[in-house]
C-alpha cells in the first residue's frame, strides 16, 4: 500500500501520543456568558473563547480571551 502524505512521516508515524500535550479545554458560564476555557490548574483556567451571541458580552473587559479566571470547583 502507497500513502501520500504533505506531512512528513516523522508526525505520520509517530508513537509519540500527540493528544496528551494538547490543552485541556472546558466550557464554563460565568455571568449568565458561555466561555471556553483553557485549565491550567485545579483552580484556575485562561479564556480562550467566548461563546456568546451578544455583542456587548464582547466589550467587557473582565472576561476577553487571554485574561486568567480563579474560581473554586464545585
Amino acid at each position: 500500500m502507497i500513502f501520500w502524505s504533505i506531512l512528513p512521516e516523522e508526525y505520520v508515524f509517530s508513537t509519540n501520543n500527540l493528544l496528551d500535550s494538547s490543552p485541556l479545554y472546558e466550557e464554563i458560564q460565568c455571568n449568565n456568558i458561555k466561555l471556553l476555557v483553557e485549565k491550567m490548574g485545579p483552580t484556575q483556567c485562561k479564556i480562550s473563547r467566548l461563546l456568546t451571541t451578544n455583542p456587548q458580552d464582547y466589550l467587557l473587559p473582565d472576561i476577553q480571551p487571554g485574561n486568567i479566571l480563579t474560581y473554586k470547583p464545585i
